[in-house]
């Protein structure tokens, strides 16, 4: 990789800057663990129950919105800095909680992190990666969520022995610490230097990152001269122009999309749904582990054959409501048909879970976050990230805090259907309101939505 004389390297930054995704993933998905256990020592009901997992929910709509405004102003990675002190504080806090209320307040604040990261990782991707290149750098993002998930899920199976929660949720001290040693050795992008004023070390940064001098050169000219024009026209940059308001309700749009599929049903619930079809709490966990690997597996080859950046944004999108709606209908409509506790039913909930994940993790996961770090003029990015993310995170802190009640009532299958069908609605608004950003420069983006040029097929980086 190319190297600066201020020692920073691409594949250095590319893992640091996405180190916060690591911690996303391992503190959000250690509660589906944990909450096996939690009930052993502070008694939950089924509402308290959802209350524990939607806490850190609310803290992430807090942390996103606040955080991009933010970042437009200070940078990306003192916003990033501030995610991994918040992170660690949250994991030392919750995982020495006394009760349920201070157990429920730490969890927001790991909550807060995660709003955070959920912003700010793909911003700072996006805007590190060249072009041609972007889709798969900011689909690390999903990549470093999922492996935090899988690490959570293993040390969630490894402490299932000794019902250890407080030890899960502990864990996530280290890689905190972890993330801002390691930030303090990598520079903010380049886009968000020229934003605050700071050229030269854009050209730094640039040159470091890039293998030719020229282009890097160039990328900076485009970079400047899109932000004088915004200097001078900031009227067309606000969040109340025509076009920025329809960028902004699609990438909400998006953001609930991804939601309402259901993914946190399975996230969070997954191993309490398997229990409750008669397998033990060692055995859920083991096949969350298990699946966790699986997930790693598959993002890993999605991520080796640049299949957002070679197939475009649109037809991964699309796929993967295919994958996700029918497993979803599969494992909901089994759960209604057979017995609860039939060895059938455990089998079909186990393959239907892992084509769900999977399809997920190489589709929805990573690529609503490439997309939502296109779309969005320079100007407002942060911001309109922010509110992206925000809709994101209401529609969790909705499933996550419902799902245990409304299972309760109707059943876990017809839960599962009511999110199958949800993906089917999807499809068609997904292929007729999504334009296709593969293969063209931020600027050039910007452009070609300020113009209105959404039914042109995007091609190439001019």
């Amino acid at each position: 990789m190319a190297t600066s004389t201020t020692g920073v390297t691409t594949r250095r930054v590319y893992a640091l800057g996405s180190l916060a995704a690591i911690l996303f993933g391992y503190d959000n998905g250690i509660i589906s663990a944990a909450i096996l256990f939690i009930p052993h020592e502070l008694p939950l009901t089924p509402l308290l129950k959802g209350t524990v997992v939607s806490a850190t929910v609310v803290g992430a709509m807090v942390g996103a919105v606040g955080s991009g405004p933010v970042a437009d102003r200070q940078g990306r990675r003192r916003v990033l800095l501030a995610a991994g002190v918040v992170f660690t504080v949250g994991a030392l806090g919750a995982g020495l909680a006394p009760n349920v209320a201070t157990l429920v307040l730490f969890r927001f604040i790991i909550g807060l992190g995660i709003g955070i990261s959920s912003v700010m990782v793909p911003l700072y991707l996006a805007e590190m990666a060249p072009a041609d290149a972007r889709g798969v750098v900011t689909s690390l993002n999903q990549y470093m969520i999922i492996i935090g998930t899988a690490v959570a899920a293993a040390t969630g199976y490894g402490l299932a022995f000794a019902a250890s929660w407080r030890w899960m949720v502990l864990i996530g001290v280290f890689p905190g610490i972890a993330l801002v040693l390691g930030l303090l050795t990598v520079p903010d992008t380049p886009r968000s230097l020229v934003r605050r004023g700071h050229s030269d070390q854009a050209r730094a940064v640039l040159t470091s990152l890039r293998r030719d001098r020229d282009a890097a050169g160039r990328e900076l000219d485009e970079i400047v001269e899109l932000e004088r024009q915004q200097a001078d026209a900031r009227l067309g940059a606000r969040m109340s122009a025509p076009w920025v308001r329809r960028l902004l309700v699609l990438g909400a749009l998006l953001a609930v999309f991804q939601q309402i599929t259901g993914v946190n049903t399975i996230v969070y619930y997954a191993p309490t749904v398997l229990t409750g079809f008669g397998v033990s709490d060692v055995t859920a966990l083991l096949f969350t582990f298990l699946n966790g690997l699986v997930n790693i597996a598959t993002i890993a080859i999605v991520v080796r054959a640049r299949v957002v950046d070679r197939r475009g944004r649109k037809p991964v999108l699309l796929a993967g409501l295919v994958g996700m709606s029918l497993s979803l209908f599969a494992v909901g409509a089994a759960a209604i048909v057979l017995p609860p506790t039939s060895p059938a039913l455990f089998g079909i909930a186990v393959a239907a879970f892992v084509v769900f994940t999977n399809s997920f993790s190489a589709t929805w996961g990573p690529v609503l976050w490439v997309v939502l770090a296109e779309i969005f003029p320079l100007a407002i990015r942060g911001a309109a990230m922010a509110v992206a993310t925000l809709f994101n995170w209401l529609t969790d802190f909705f499933v996550s805090l419902t799902f245990p009640t409304f299972t309760s009532l109707v059943g876990a299958g017809v839960v599962f259907l009511a999110y199958g069908a949800a993906g089917v609605l999807v499809f068609p608004i997904v292929w007729w309101a999504v334009p296709e950003t593969k293969q063209r420069s931020l600027e050039s983006l910007e452009t070609w939505f300020r113009r209105g040029s959404w039914s042109r097929p995007a091609g190439g980086t001019a």
